[in-house]
């Protein structure tokens, strides 16, 4: 039996949360003018029966007023196996989201994906490294938690906005 002559990864088609109706957007998270101290949760997407393996994360906020350096915006993932049942009261729809008391609710969820470190830079696309992560489901749905001390950026249009949300599939392919 031969062995194969190498491995690859390869990149998949990216599910990219946004607003409504703004370029490049597949699924809906409002992160437009989310206020500080709060959290939006997106639509949930299904990733199919057959779902990769591991997917790269990444979040990228556009500010409005300059946040204070060195406090965050955090991303994680809900996960779910019938697109029903939710962990840490997420509903699976975009919406704001109830943090609870100490963010009580937060610690239902799993640990954060990505922390998204803020620079006290106004109106500027802030990207952290991204991340590789393992699904936990069939479906997944983001939570974005502003501690910026700031409001993410508000803008005129949902297109004008930058903020988004990717999850990318990471496919490893044996060449022969």
């Amino acid at each position: 039996m031969a062995l194969p002559d190498y491995l690859q990864i390869t990149q998949g088609t990216a599910i990219v949360w946004g607003e409504s109706g703004a370029t490049g957007v597949t699924a809906i998270c409002s992160l437009n003018n989310l206020a500080n101290g709060a959290a939006q949760q997106g639509a949930s997407v299904d990733l199919g029966a057959n779902f990769e393996d591991e997917y790269v994360a990444i979040l990228a906020i556009e500010t409005g007023t300059a946040p204070t350096a060195g406090l965050t915006f955090d991303l994680y993932f809900g996960w779910s196996h019938d697109n029903t049942n939710w962990p840490a009261k997420m509903t699976g729809s975009n919406g704001s989201y109830t943090l609870g008391t100490s963010d009580a609710n937060l610690r239902q969820i799993g640990p954060i994906v990505v922390s998204l470190i803020a620079t006290a830079d106004a109106n500027t696309l802030l990207i952290q490294q991204s991340a590789i992560i393992r699904p936990r489901g069939r479906y997944v749905a983001p939570l974005v938690d502003n501690n910026s001390a700031q409001a993410i950026r508000n803008q005129t249009t949902a297109s004008d906005n930058k903020s988004r949300v990717y999850l990318i599939p990471r496919r490893l392919v044996i060449n022969d």
